[in-house]
């Protein structure tokens, strides 16, 4: 590998943990406009579903998922039903900690990024008293706009799939 790769490489690495680790705390703190503002117009949002103990679906619109948006505005609609406060499965939101590990990035064209890394995100739930932990994969694509890098590509594969309560897109 030559030196330039390696900085490529180390480049990749940065710009991919300050998106994601921005992402996180954005999420934890509820301040979504910031939050969905990461995400391109054309951002797929996908969380899909398992088909057994090893295969999880592969196909957004054919199979079952446990979330998706094919767009940003998808996550606008939700993020304003939620600040509309009429959407009593929000009221009021769980309380989350987001933590992000085992982050492995690398350029995957001119300007684009893509990371792989694991997750467990702590829900606590104030309307019962109770927690959860959720945990899984995350595959980031981000690609360079300007300045900034805005994320094109998010799949979320929950290990734990059993899900105790609500599953929402602040909660993983």
């Amino acid at each position: 590998m030559m030196a330039s790769d390696a900085i490529r490489q180390a480049d990749a690495e940065a710009a991919a943990a300050a998106t994601i680790f921005r992402e996180a705390r954005l999420l934890d703190t509820g301040e979504w406009a910031d939050w969905v503002a990461m995400y391109s117009e054309d951002a797929v949002f996908w969380v899909p579903a398992w088909l057994d103990e090893y295969t999880t679906t592969n196909d957004p619109r054919t199979q079952v998922s446990l979330l998706y948006h094919d767009a940003r505005r998808g996550l606008e609609e939700r993020i304003a039903r939620i600040e509309s406060r009429k959407s009593i499965t929000a009221l009021p939101l769980p309380r989350t900690v987001h933590q992000i590990s085992n982050l492995e990035a690398s350029a995957t064209g001119p300007g684009q990024i893509t990371c792989h890394s694991v997750f467990s995100v702590h829900v606590y739930d104030p309307r019962v008293a109770k927690e959860h932990l959720r945990h899984g994969r995350y595959e980031h694509t981000l690609r360079r706009d300007g300045e900034t890098w805005t994320i094109t590509r998010k799949v979320i594969t929950l290990v734990n799939d059993r899900i105790p309560t609500v599953l929402d897109f602040y909660s993983i």
